[in-house]
């Protein structure tokens, strides 16, 4: 039972792309939690900071402007004064109405503490602005002491007061802030371990079944390649066997059967010298036998060297070429231009039928398929390799097509292969053919 572990490894994928998406919203509304939470302290601390500032402020001017006014000696500066005061107390007023608005409900103590400070420190200084410039001079010393001084100290209290609230408000928005965030590094922490041990799950998953899919896949290959050994191994044993079959079956017919006709051809001759009765039909009959007899050896003949040339074995390569170029320019017409340099006397027999068989299947491809009118053959003997060329002028043909169904094509490239060479097949429609081989000589191969 074949197991299927895609399903498994897509949910895990699954899986593990929602928790990232999850995380990542999660992410996005506690940050933009923790961003709002932080606009809104900066919103509130400047909204108190602001008129608490501007309102201690205003406290020093107004103990500036009385002081001044108390060591003015002329008559004018009450109303100059009085006015500057009135301007100062409407700045007051609504400095303390923005931190009002801006202080929580549970500071109304502090906030009533800070207006009625405020205001009953305006009012305190409010008479002077009657008194006449002897009077100031008299009073203005002790009145600040006893007056302005212990007035302007609580209204700054009150405010110190509100300040802290303010604080105290912002520390706990400040707090509730950092337990937000806290909270969003928790869950980050949490999701991303989750992660990290899905996507090790998943990650470890897929690497168990991807070394198991290789090491069947190796294993496969292995078999493929040991099968491919040894139909290689079984197809070079029965090339070896065609051609030793051929090589007797030729030996046969020339020997045997050539031998038996050529005695038959003997005695038909001696058949011939006696002496015949007259007005018979005994000579005609005879002669016909003489020249069946006749083209049955040479039809004898024809298939011995068909299956196996002797000269191929008697006189080498080069002779067996020689002779196979002209049969086939005598049996199509077509002309084959037949190149020979090198050495190739005194080659192996492997070599030899290897070279014969391969130029014998070029030249049947060129006449049978390519419509060739002319052939060119070269075979160059080389000190460490052969090397074989067929090319011709004909109709080509496309080869990644023909590779796969021309059984022609494969029985080259085993018969090379077989001794360590390669072939090349460059063709094209209505470009030729040009068959080139290589075949690398061994040392017990080199003459």
């Amino acid at each position: 039972m074949r197991v299927r572990t895609w399903p498994l490894l897509s949910l895990g994928f699954g899986a593990l792309l929602l928790l990232i998406g999850v995380s990542a919203v999660a992410l996005h509304d506690r940050m933009t939690e923790v961003f709002a939470g932080v606009e809104a302290i900066q919103k509130a601390e400047r909204a108190s900071r602001q008129p608490l500032e501007g309102l201690r402020s205003e406290i020093y001017l107004t103990s500036i402007l009385v002081r001044d006014y108390l060591l003015d000696p002329s008559p004018e500066a009450a109303a100059e004064e009085r006015q500057r005061l009135q301007a100062l107390r409407a700045e007051m007023e609504k400095d303390l109405a923005a931190l009002e608005q801006a202080l929580p409900s549970e500071s109304l103590k502090e906030r009533a503490g800070l207006r009625s400070a405020v205001l009953n420190y305006l009012d305190s200084i409010e008479p002077v602005f009657d008194w006449t410039p002897e009077e100031r001079a008299l009073h203005g010393p002790s009145f600040r002491r006893r007056s302005v001084v212990p007035y302007r100290d609580v209204a700054l209290a009150a405010a110190q007061r509100v300040g802290d609230v303010s604080d105290r408000e912002t520390l706990e928005r400040q707090q509730q802030v950092l337990t937000t965030n806290e909270a969003l590094v928790a869950s980050l922490k949490r999701n991303a371990a989750i992660a990290l041990l899905l996507g090790a799950a998943v990650a470890l998953a897929s690497i168990l079944r991807t070394r198991f899919l290789e090491a069947a896949a190796a294993s496969h290959l292995a078999q493929i390649e040991q099968h491919a050994a040894e139909l290689r191994t079984l197809s070079q044993k029965l090339s070896k066997a065609q051609e030793e079959e051929r090589r007797r079956l030729s030996r046969e017919l020339h020997d045997q059967v050539g031998q038996m006709l050529t005695a038959l051809s003997m005695e038909l001759g001696n058949l011939e010298e006696q002496p015949q009765p007259p007005g018979s039909e005994f000579a005609r009959h005879l002669n016909d036998a003489k020249k069946l007899n006749q083209e049955t050896l040479r039809a004898v003949r024809h298939i011995s060297s068909g299956l196996r040339p002797s000269v191929l074995d008697e006189l080498g390569l080069a002779p067996a070429l020689q002779w196979q170029a002209r049969e086939f320019t005598r049996r199509s017409g077509v002309p084959v231009d037949l190149q020979l340099d090198g050495e190739l006397a005194g080659l192996p027999d492997d070599y030899r039928t290897c070279i014969y068989r391969v130029v014998q299947e070029a030249l049947t491809n060129s006449a049978r398929h390519a419509g060739a009118g002319s052939i060119r053959v070269t075979v160059h003997g080389g000190a460490d390799r052969l090397t074989v060329t067929v090319e011709d002028d004909g109709r080509g043909f496309d080869v990644d097509e023909a590779r796969g169904r021309g059984l022609g094509l494969l029985n080259m490239e085993e018969r090379v292969q077989e001794l360590g060479g390669r072939v090349q097949f460059l063709s094209g429609r209505s470009r030729g053919t040009l068959v080139r081989c290589e075949i690398p000589l061994a040392k017990e191969a080199t003459p």
